[in-house]
């Protein structure tokens, strides 16, 4: 037990220490008129060296997509804490974080989000201060960024992919932005939702696909084109999720 705190503690604590150094950066600088890039940068290179650290093995497919549309609302599923580096070592694009509020607490890595400009989502008791959100999403909209949701709204326990909340595709219709898909998996096998430490293994592959974008419907009110538009959404992502050789997850009921 003691021996799995301590390896904990090694791994973790290569994560913090990028996290300090290119928070900082972040946060001198990124705050900045025109510091978006090197907040974008900063969390590139956290990303990408903290998993280099953690010895994940990442690949990126389907990137041709990420160009079909420069500005979208980014949807990922979430399997895991590691999901952050594997995601944000690849996203290259001015693009915006909506994140539980209690991240922003957080030293270094949440003073980053706030500087840079990433969108709090407030929950429990503290819903009223989301009255404003629309207004705030729709800033960064205007500044020409993309926007990522993690729409299961929490990580998944077992790998399946769980139903979407309405938040990413309303925004998607009321901004007039297309839906673009982002496919993670290995992520679950290696550190799976409470636990404190990746598993040990050799094999830490893990991977992004990025789908075809998806666009609004047209016709109908607001509601119903945005459940049109996530029942699509989390259809190609499951069937992506389920049609791959050697996938572990397996799509959930969307029905609700």
């Amino acid at each position: 037990m003691v021996g799995k705190y301590l390896r904990a503690g090694r791994n973790w604590g290569h994560v913090a220490a990028r996290a300090a150094w290119y928070g900082t950066i972040s946060c001198s600088l990124g705050g900045l008129p025109g510091g978006h890039p090197i907040s974008q940068w900063c969390m590139r290179k956290w990303s990408a060296g903290s998993a280099d650290a953690l010895n994940i093995q990442r690949s990126l497919r389907g990137a041709e997509n990420l160009a079909l549309a420069p500005q979208a609302v980014l949807v990922a599923n979430h399997l895991s804490s590691l999901d952050i580096l594997v995601l944000g070592s690849y996203l290259k694009r001015d693009y915006r974080w909506l994140a539980k509020a209690s991240l922003f607490k957080v030293p270094f890595s949440g003073w980053h989000l706030k500087f840079a400009g990433h969108v709090p989502v407030y929950r429990g008791d503290d819903r009223a201060k989301n009255q404003d959100i629309a207004a705030r999403i729709h800033a960064v909209v205007e500044e020409g960024a993309s926007l990522l949701f993690f729409p299961e709204g929490t990580r998944s326990e077992d790998g399946r992919l769980k139903p979407f909340k309405i938040g990413a595709f309303m925004t998607a219709v009321e901004e007039g932005l297309p839906v673009l898909p982002l496919v993670v998996r290995g992520t679950h096998e290696l550190m799976k939702k409470n636990a404190i430490d990746l598993e040990i293994r050799t094999d830490r592959a893990c991977s992004v696909t990025v789908l075809p974008p998806v666009a609004v419907p047209v016709g109908g009110d607001h509601k119903a084109r945005a459940e049109a538009l996530r029942d699509r959404t989390w259809e190609v992502m499951a069937a992506e999720l389920g049609g791959a050789p050697g996938a572990t997850p397996v799509a959930a009921d969307a029905s609700s």
